[in-house]
């Protein structure tokens, strides 16, 4: 369903309005134009019956009456006359002479309601007498053809004027409340900016009287936004930073602290069991020997991973596409060996490292879940550069579904991810994909300002 605009709808209830007004006028115009033509006929009945002449002078001898009827000179001067036409008939009704000269004119369609009227009035019968002789009688027939006719273009003739003033009405009803809906508009399209993420979105002057306020309050509540929102991705950043300083410090202490001690203890238990092997009176420190040094490779393999997840080792070395490439491999080499496809833009190395590590951090977090959350047999991992909007995008798709026997999850991880777009000021949104599988859309600003209060 197509939705109009305000200003559409209103300039269309004002033309509703207007159009309506037209033609309750225009039957009220057709009205009392039927009212005047009936007066009009009326007083021209009357002024003929009155000018006819009812008596003749006695016929000279041998002239018939029908000859004395033809020779009234007054039928062949009301030829002219509109609203009337004159009939002279003998008294058997026979017609012997009439002022209509020609066949009668059509009537528009739209007017036959009321030439049936105008035409259905009684036409007045006067006798005419030679002395004391009824000799025959005029029959004043009501003619409207040129008052129907000049009705209906007086009707054309107005009509058209008011329909003419109301479009010009209509188009300036228009261009009023367009004018009169501009700030409105202007006022949309800077929350719109500010809905995408553009905190510097500002108004100019919208218009002069009550609407000069508009702008200094909405470029007063934008600007406080923007340092909110500024100062919060401040705080996210150091939030972040801090965060990545304590894995860095907890991967270094791992790696030169415990592993150190892990790796060296290794062999002194294989050492122990291969001397258990060999002396009976020890057979019974064989498991045990055996045992530690499985735990032991347990350890140093967990302690890796956990080296692996705290600090990508390849992401500042090789750059953020390894580092991916790197993570998908790991997670196609899990029980579920679901297929992890990468769609990388060409340009990922002019990102900053901020960028490099809230991504990464994205996409661990993207593909944990798919383990935790969904059965599914591919992940798809779209990572775009869009210079026309000066945006970097992240996609990540999968096919699978919520498993069932999962308990509900606080939300943490869909959190953190956000909290790390914000605090570069973009945005992540997590949706059920119509067709199945889950989706989440992370974008970032390209040119990102790092700098943190001191």
């Amino acid at each position: 369903m197509v939705r109009m605009s305000l200003r559409t709808r209103l300039t269309l209830i004002i033309a509703s309005l207007m159009a309506l007004l037209v033609v309750a006028d225009s039957v009220r115009r057709l009205y009392d134009a039927h009212d005047d033509a009936v007066a009009e006929m009326d007083s021209v009945q009357r002024l003929a019956y009155a000018l006819l002449p009812g008596v003749l002078p006695v016929p000279p001898a041998g002239a018939s009456p029908e000859e004395l009827l033809a020779r009234i000179d007054l039928i062949r001067q009301l030829e002219g006359v509109r609203h009337l036409a004159v009939e002279v008939h003998a008294p058997d009704g026979r017609l012997v002479r009439s002022s209509r000269t020609g066949p009668p004119r059509a009537t528009p369609a739209a007017l036959d309601w009321m030439e049936h009227r105008l035409r259905s009035r009684p036409a007045p019968r006067k006798d005419i007498y030679a002395g004391h002789e009824v000799i025959g009688y005029y029959l004043l027939v009501p003619n409207a053809d040129d008052e129907l006719h000049e009705i209906w273009d007086d009707y054309v003739k107005q009509t058209s004027m008011v329909v003419a003033i109301g479009l010009i009405a209509c188009f300036m009803v228009h261009w009023a409340v367009g004018r009169a809906l501009h700030p409105l508009g202007s006022v949309m399209h800077a929350l719109s900016a500010i809905g995408e993420g553009r905190l510097d979105a500002r108004l100019d002057n919208v218009g002069p009287g009550d609407l000069a306020p508009l702008s200094a309050s909405f470029n007063a509540m934008a600007a406080t936004l923007e340092a909110a929102v500024g100062e919060r991705a401040r705080l996210l950043r150091r939030l972040i930073t801090h965060e990545e300083e304590i894995r860095s410090s907890l991967a270094r202490d791992l790696h030169d602290e415990l592993s150190p001690y892990l790796v060296a203890i290794q062999p002194h238990a294989r050492l122990l069991a291969e001397a258990c092997k060999d002396r009976p009176e020890l057979a019974a420190h064989l498991e045990a020997a055996h045992w530690m040094s499985t735990q032991i490779g347990q350890l140093l393999r967990l302690v890796r991973n956990l080296l692996e997840h705290l600090r990508p080792p390849d992401i500042e070395e090789l750059g953020l596409r390894h580092a991916l490439l790197e993570l998908g491999n790991q997670r196609s080499r899990n029980a579920d060996a679901a297929r992890v496809e990468l769609h990388l833009d060409r340009h990922l190395g002019r990102l900053s490292p901020m960028h490099d590590i809230t991504l990464y951090r994205v996409v661990q977090e993207c593909l944990t879940n798919t383990v935790k959350h969904a059965r599914c047999t591919r992940i798809d991992i779209h990572l775009d550069i869009d210079e026309q909007r000066s945006r970097v995008l992240l996609r990540v798709v999968d096919n699978g579904e919520p498993r069932q026997d999962v308990p509900a999850e606080s939300g943490f991880g869909l959190v953190g991810m956000r909290e790390r777009a914000l605090a570069l000021g973009g945005d992540c949104h997590a949706e059920p994909r119509p067709a199945g599988g889950w989706q989440v859309a992370v974008w970032l600003p390209l040119k990102t300002s790092l700098k943190d209060d001191q």
